[in-house]
């Protein structure tokens, strides 16, 4: 339902980037959530489903996934923001 979903291809060398992203413990929480949502989206293209799987909005599930695929793992990282 809803609008087509971005095709998702992850290489084998991203996969590993972002297996070893999930389990650092090191690493911030949020960072380790959006590699685990890259991988869900992988396998389950439904953004609700994922969603429901990971405790998170939809609407989260989307942005990352988006955002993957257009800055692989680098668009994972906080983006900059301006200071006050």
């Amino acid at each position: 339902t809803g609008r087509p979903k971005a095709t998702l291809t992850i290489s084998s060398d991203e996969r590993t980037q972002l297996t070893a992203i999930t389990r650092s413990r090191s690493l911030p929480a949020a960072l380790t959530l959006r590699a685990k949502i890259v991988l869900a989206c992988e396998r389950e293209p439904s953004n609700v489903i994922v969603a429901t799987r990971l405790g998170v909005g939809p609407h989260t599930i989307g942005k990352w996934r988006n955002r993957f695929i257009a800055d692989r793992i680098e668009g994972l990282y906080d983006e900059m923001r301006t200071g006050r």
